[in-house]
């Protein structure tokens, strides 16, 4: 029975993994990203713009909401916390970087947060296996700010 138990969750979590990601599952998703000189990524799949890194320090939900919505590269103001669909869209489930994003997107540590909360905590991906988490807001150690906005 245990092994029956192990193998239904493993099912599920395969299935919300790759049904959250959505398109993104497709292995060619890493050619949609143009690079700008900017420090900004576009992805012209899904019609966002990345930061190309993170804000690379430990930071917690508040300070990195904070920080996406004072970002300022390229010239944009309209900055914000990804979503934790739009976080699965740059998840590269092959890659041999420790934390698995399409390049040219870096992260410094395993967890940016997303914008989806409940309550007193938030969303994240563990960018080293894909696995979604939810943590307290106040949590920093790991965690990461990474700006997104929608291409106009």
């Amino acid at each position: 029975m245990e092994k029956y138990g192990k193998i239904i969750y493993l099912v599920i979590l395969f299935t919300c993994f790759f049904g959250l990601r959505g398109e993104a599952a497709d292995p060619n998703q890493g050619n949609n990203f143009v690079v700008s000189e900017d420090n900004t990524v576009l992805d012209t799949k899904t019609g966002l713009m990345w930061a190309t890194r993170d804000n690379e320090v430990d930071t917690n939900w508040d300070a990195a909401k904070s920080y996406c919505e004072n970002y300022s590269a390229g010239g944009h103001t309209d900055w914000r916390l990804p979503t934790l669909e739009e976080l699965g869209t740059i998840y590269d489930h092959p890659s041999a970087k420790r934390f698995r994003t399409f390049d040219p997107i870096t992260l410094s540590a395993c967890c940016p947060w997303a914008s989806d909360t409940r309550g007193k905590r938030a969303r994240t991906i563990f960018f080293m296996n894909g696995e979604i988490n939810t943590f307290p807001k106040k949590s920093s150690t790991g965690f990461r700010a990474l700006p997104v906005r929608k291409a106009q």
